[in-house]
């Protein structure tokens, strides 16, 4: 349980679950009810990517919450003292509008702690400012390290592919203010074999999808370094022209269109003409 010298409240949304979550939600909420703000989906609301979530969880908060503090179903909290040390920060530096913090990754059958993704840089987190092509690039904000302000308009301008889940959140938050990390360790990143990011299938549907996603977040946030977003945008749709096909041709001239640097040094890989 966590440690604060002002009121929280803990919205449990249970995403139309069939393992039986939503009878421990519901023994929890009988016990703390004036902290388990317990909501039931008899829909799954993730697998629309229409950021359905996001609208349910805002209107489900108390009208007069300055902070919101994430934590997903697999994830955890393990410093009691967490939420105090990143409200105590924000509340003292309000041209913060985020701060997040390390986290250790295990495996979820075993709770062994593993680097068995390396593209998760949850460990390497030090206590400084980040900017958004940094966290972009390198993705090291473990999704229940963030506590951010509540009242943040940010105006999507393109609407086409637009960003939700954890990394709109983590640029808007550094397109209208400054990002704080910690080198403090205070929750853990479960990894589950069939977890929606870990399952067989994750790899490919990220594949198919990631060309656009990538353009719309070069629109969509400005801030983001635009030479180093055209590049990944290109080696993504490289990828995928390999990867799929009936979009060959089309996703090699996108390739090229927005860096055509990757597409040559790409040939002449594959080609043994250069390491």
């Amino acid at each position: 349980m966590q440690q604060t010298t002002f009121p929280f409240e803990a919205i449990v949304h249970d995403d139309a679950s069939t393992d039986g979550s939503a009878a421990i939600i519901r023994e929890y909420a009988e016990k703390y009810p004036d902290i388990i703000k317990p909501i039931y989906e008899t829909e799954n609301q993730y697998s629309k990517r229409d950021g359905s979530i996001a609208r349910i969880m805002d209107v489900a908060m108390h009208p007069n919450s300055k902070y919101i503090a994430l934590c997903e179903g697999d994830d955890y909290w393990t410093d009691p003292n967490k939420l105090q040390m990143q409200v105590d920060f924000l509340e003292n530096h309000p041209d913060y509008t985020m701060c997040f913090h390390q986290a250790k990754t295990v495996l979820s059958d075993t709770g062994e702690e593993t680097d068995k993704n390396p593209a998760l840089n949850f460990r390497s987190v030090e206590t400084r400012d980040y900017y958004s092509t940094e966290l972009f690039q390198k993705w090291m904000v473990p999704t229940a390290s963030i506590v951010r302000r509540r009242n943040l308009y940010y105006r999507i301008k393109y609407p086409d592919n637009s960003p939700y889940g954890d990394i709109y959140v983590v640029l808007r938050c550094a397109e209208l203010g400054k990002v704080r990390g910690f080198d403090r360790m205070m929750s853990v990143y479960r990894i589950h074999s069939a977890g929606v990011t870990n399952s067989p299938g994750a790899a490919a549907k990220y594949i198919k999808w990631a060309p656009e996603h990538f353009v719309a977040l070069m629109k969509n946030f400005p801030k983001l370094d635009k030479r180093v977003m055209r590049m990944e945008i290109a080696n993504r749709y490289w990828i995928r022209a390999r990867f799929d096909k009936k979009l060959f041709f089309h996703d090699m001239l996108m390739s090229f269109k927005y860096d055509f640097r990757v597409p040559i040094i790409r040939i002449l890989m594959v080609l043994g003409l250069k390491k």
